[in-house]
């Protein structure tokens, strides 16, 4: 096989195993179910990716350049107030076709906070990547930016969470409540 087939088929692998994760998740993933979906075995994904968790790794970065993207295509460009764009990010992360990348980035929170490898590299690189997109939009001070970003983040996280754990009717209360006062 050329160089050329050999890169198509690592990406065509990688297509494959960011879409097994979205619909399977990443807690317990194994490389023989994996492999099995892709119709290989998990010595060729070893061959391709070197380990486990350099796919993991590569997939997770997949998934997040991909969710980055989705979110500069739906947010208007240039600044916008806290509020707005609070309100912007949750009324995206309540489409049917976000959640399953989201679900994907709230479980690799949960390992993480269990400081399970790979995880916590992964959570930190995502985090980074939200919080670089947000201060690039949030409409503060520049002294304020990192700060107004950590914030909003803490916040979406929250409401991820309230909505994906609790449901969708406790997580839209407290989205009301914290865009409204009331």
């Amino acid at each position: 096989m050329t160089e050329r087939g050999r890169q198509e088929q690592r990406e065509a692998f990688l297509v494959g195993a960011v879409e097994h994760v979205l619909r399977n998740g990443v807690s317990g993933l194994s490389l023989r179910p994996l492999a099995a979906s892709l119709g290989t075995s998990d010595r060729m994904l070893l061959y391709y990716f070197g380990s486990r968790e350099r796919l993991l790794e590569r997939v997770l970065d997949l998934v997040g350049d991909g969710l980055v993207a989705a979110l500069s295509d739906a947010v208007p460009q240039g600044r916008s107030e806290p509020d707005m764009l609070l309100r912007e990010l949750w009324s995206i992360a309540r489409d049917p076709v976000v959640e399953p990348v989201l679900r994907l980035y709230v479980e690799i929170l949960g390992q993480a906070a269990a400081q399970v490898a790979p995880f916590p590299a992964a959570a930190r690189r995502a985090a980074h990547r939200w919080l670089d997109w947000m201060q690039d939009r949030v409409d503060v001070p520049t002294a304020q930016r990192q700060e107004a970003a950590a914030a909003l983040l803490a916040t979406i996280d929250g409401l991820l969470l309230l909505h994906l754990a609790v449901g969708s009717d406790v997580a839209d209360r407290a989205a009301r409540r914290l865009l409204h006062g009331a």
